[in-house]
C-alpha cells in the first residue's frame, strides 16, 4: 500500500478496496520488466473483482515475460476527494505505482454509461483525455469489451481499440511493442501504424470521417493504404484452451459475486435479434467437460468458495449439461459446494435439471420472455411460447420453489399496447400455474417479480436502424402496465427510461460526442450507472451546449443506406444478413 495513504485511508468507505496485497496478487521484479500494464476497470473494486473477463486479460499478459499486469479500479467519491485534495494521482493494486508512469493503460468498457468514469480515472491519473493532447512518453490507451462494436463516442480519447476476444490479440499487441522497444524502431506513430495491421485492432486516429449537411456520417476513410478499410473482430477457436485464472486474486473485502466463475462455453444459438451479446459472440463453442470439470476443482480448492456458477448466455443450452452437472455434482456435493445456473432458458428447463440444482440456497428461478406476447416474441426472434415458461414454472414449483422472476424489455420494434398487457397477463398465468400445482409448497405464497427494462437499440445486432422509444412514450407504457397488475403478489419493477435513453445515445453515437462527454467529466459526472449520480437534466444541459441532439442519436429511425458511425468494425456478421432480419422481424417470421 502507498505510504502517503496510509494518513486517510481509515476515514473513507471500505478501505479494503484500495489496500492491495490480495492473496493471489501477481508481482514482477521490475528489473525484467519491459512493459507495464495497468489494467483499468471504470467502476467499483467490487463490481470489477467480480469481473471474470478482466481476470483473463490480466492473466493473458502476465503470462509473457517482462510483461507486468496490475489492476485498477475506479475510486470511490469519498477517496476521490481525498486523493485530489492531496494531489495523488491514481495508482495501481500490485506496486502502488502511478497509472500515468504505465507503457500501456488499458480499460474494459462494459456499458456506456461507464464513458465518464473512465475520462475520470485518466483524468485522476494525470492523462490528458485526447489522444492528440498526449506526447511521445504518455501511456498508449487501449479499450476493449461489448462497447467497442462501436467505439466512435470514445473514439478521440483512445489510441487503440481491440474488437473481440483478447486472450490471443493482447498478447500479440505487447509482443509488437517489446519487439519495436527492442530494435530501436518504437515511436508512438509508428507503433499506432503497426498495431492497424493485427487483426482485431481498431486505431481510431488513423481515419477520417466526414459529416453530410444533415449530419449523418458521408465517409469514413482510412488514411493510408496499409490501413484496412474494415477491422474484424478477433475470435479465439479453441476455447478448450483459453487462459483460465484457476488461482484469481481473492477480495479481503465482500465483493458482487464471491463465488466460482465457470466459463462453459461461448457464443449462443438463439438468434434473438434485441442481443448484442448473441451476435458479437458468434459461433457458439462448448468447452468440454473434463476440461470445466479440471477448472472448477482446482479454483474452488484453491478460492475456498462454496458455489459454483456455470456461466454462458444460455446455461441449459449446453449440449453436455446433464453430462457436467452429474460429473460435479459427484464432488460438490460430498464438499458442500452449491452449482448455480443462472441463465436458463425456459424451453430447454427440464425437471432433471431441476432435481440437479434443488440444492442451491435461493429459493427463486429467472426466466426471460422478453415480450408479453407470441406476436411480439416473434418479431424479435425470442424463439419461446408461454405453454414452455409455464411449464417451466411447473417444474420449478413441483421441486418446492415459490419465487419466478421474469425479464421483459419495453419499447421493443413494432410494440403495441396489447404487448403490454401480455406481461401481466403471463404473470397472473404463472401464479394460477403454482396453485394448479398438486404438490407445491404450500408453506410459503408465491411471488412473481416482473423486471421491465427499456429497449435501447444496439449496434451489430438487426435493430440499429430502429429508433428508441421517446420517453414520454416509455412513460406512458410503465404507467400503462401499472395499471394493469393488481395482484399483490406480483412485484413489478422497471428500469429508468431516461438512463436508457442516454444509453441509445451514446450506443448509435458517433465521434462529435467526445465534446459532450469530456465536458462532462470537467463538471464532476462519473458513475452514471449508479442512480445516486446520473443526473438526467445535466445531461441533457451538456449535449444542449455542445450542439448535440439526442434525439438525432436515440430516437431517430435510420435509413438502409446512411453510414453508421461504427461502419468500420466488423463483427462478422454481414449488414445484409442484418438487415434481412430486420425485415423478417416487421413481417413476424422467426429465424431457427
Amino acid at each position: 500500500m502507498r505510504e502517503d495513504i496510509r494518513s486517510f485511508l481509515s476515514r473513507v468507505e471500505k478501505p479494503g478496496r484500495y489496500t492491495g496485497g490480495e492473496p493471489g496478487s501477481v508481482y514482477k521484479d521490475l528489473q525484467n520488466v519491459r512493459l507495464r500494464v495497468a489494467f483499468c476497470f471504470p467502476d467499483t473494486y467490487e463490481i470489477g473483482m467480480s469481473n471474470l473477463g478482466m481476470r483473463i486479460l490480466c492473466q493473458a499478459f502476465n503470462e509473457l515475460d517482462h510483461v507486468w499486469c496490475e489492476r485498477v479500479y475506479a475510486p470511490w467519491v469519498d477517496m476521490e476527494k481525498e486523493m485530489r485534495e492531496r494531489h495523488i494521482p491514481l495508482f495501481t493494486h500490485e506496486s502502488g505505482d502511478p497509472v500515468g508512469e504505465f507503457d500501456i493503460v488499458a480499460f474494459t468498457l462494459q456499458y456506456e454509461m461507464c464513458y465518464t468514469t473512465v475520462l475520470n480515472m485518466m483524468d485522476l491519473a494525470g492523462i490528458p483525455l485526447r489522444s492528440e493532447d498526449r506526447g511521445e512518453d504518455a501511456p498508449i490507451i487501449l479499450a476493449g469489451g461489448p462497447c467497442a462494436y462501436n467505439p466512435e463516442p470514445m473514439a478521440p480519447f483512445v489510441d487503440i481499440f481491440s474488437i473481440g476476444e483478447g486472450e490471443e490479440a493482447l498478447p500479440e499487441l505487447a509482443k509488437l511493442y517489446l519487439s519495436m522497444k527492442e530494435k530501436g524502431s518504437y515511436t508512438k506513430s509508428a507503433f499506432l501504424r503497426e498495431a492497424s495491421h493485427l487483426e482485431g485492432f481498431y486505431v481510431p486516429a488513423l481515419y477520417e470521417v466526414a459529416y453530410h449537411t444533415d449530419n449523418t456520417v458521408a465517409s469514413i476513410t482510412p488514411q493510408y493504404s496499409d490501413v484496412p478499410a474494415k477491422v474484424r473482430r478477433r475470435v479465439v477457436a479453441d476455447v478448450d484452451h483459453t487462459v483460465v485464472p484457476t488461482a484469481p486474486v481473492m477480495p479481503y473485502i465482500e465483493t458482487v459475486q464471491d463465488r466460482v466463475t465457470l466459463e462453459v462455453f461461448r457464443g449462443c444459438v438463439r438468434g434473438c435479434r434485441f442481443c448484442q451479446a448473441g451476435f458479437i459472440t458468434r459461433p457458439v463453442r462448448e468447452k468440454s467437460v473434463p476440461v470445466l470439470c479440471d477448472i472448477a476443482r482446482a479454483t474452488a480448492e484453491n478460492t475456498g468458495y462454496d458455489e459454483i456458477s456455470l456461466m454462458s448466455l444460455s446455461i441449459s443450452d449446453y449440449t453436455e449439461i446433464s453430462h457436467l452437472t452429474d460429473e460435479l455434482l459427484e464432488w460438490t456435493d460430498e464438499k458442500k459446494i452449491n452449482l448455480a445456473l443462472p441463465s436458463l432458458r425456459a424451453d430447454s428447463f427440464s425437471r432433471e435439471l431441476m432435481d440437479k440444482i434443488s440444492g442451491v440456497r435461493t429459493s427463486t428461478l429467472t426466466f426471460a420472455p422478453e415480450a408479453g406476447t407470441q406476436r411480439l416474441r416473434d418479431v424479435i426472434n425470442k424463439n419461446v411460447t408461454e405453454e414452455e415458461i409455464l411449464n417451466a414454472c411447473r417444474i420449478a414449483f413441483e421441486a418446492g420453489k415459490t419465487q419466478v422472476k421474469l425479464y421483459f424489455m419495453m419499447g421493443l420494434p413494432g410494440e403495441t399496447y396489447e404487448d403490454i398487457a401480455g406481461i401481466a397477463e403471463i404473470a397472473k398465468h404463472v401464479l394460477d400455474t403454482f396453485y394448479a400445482t398438486p404438490n407445491r409448497n404450500r408453506a410459503r405464497a408465491p411471488q412473481v417479480t416482473l423486471s421491465v427494462a427499456c429497449f435501447s437499440p444496439k449496434p451489430q445486432t438487426p435493430f440499429p436502424w430502429e429508433g428508441q422509444d421517446t420517453m414520454e412514450s416509455l412513460s406512458e407504457k410503465q404507467k400503462f402496465l401499472m395499471s394493469k397488475i393488481t395482484d399483490r403478489k406480483i412485484r413489478y419493477n422497471y428500469h429508468d427510461a431516461r438512463t436508457s435513453h442516454l444509453e441509445a445515445v451514446f450506443a448509435r453515437g458517433d465521434r462529435r460526442l467526445a465534446d459532450a462527454l469530456e465536458l462532462a467529466q470537467k463538471e464532476g459526472m462519473r458513475f452514471d450507472a449508479w442512480e445516486e449520480f446520473f443526473d438526467y437534466d445535466r445531461w441533457m444541459d451538456v449535449l444542449r451546449r455542445c450542439d448535440l441532439d439526442p434525439a438525432f442519436y436515440a430516437n431517430r429511425e435510420r435509413g438502409k443506406d446512411e453510414i453508421l458511425p461504427w461502419k468500420v468494425i466488423s463483427d462478422g456478421v454481414k449488414d445484409s444478413y442484418l438487415w434481412k432480419e430486420r425485415e423478417a422481424a416487421y413481417q413476424g417470421v422467426i429465424t431457427p
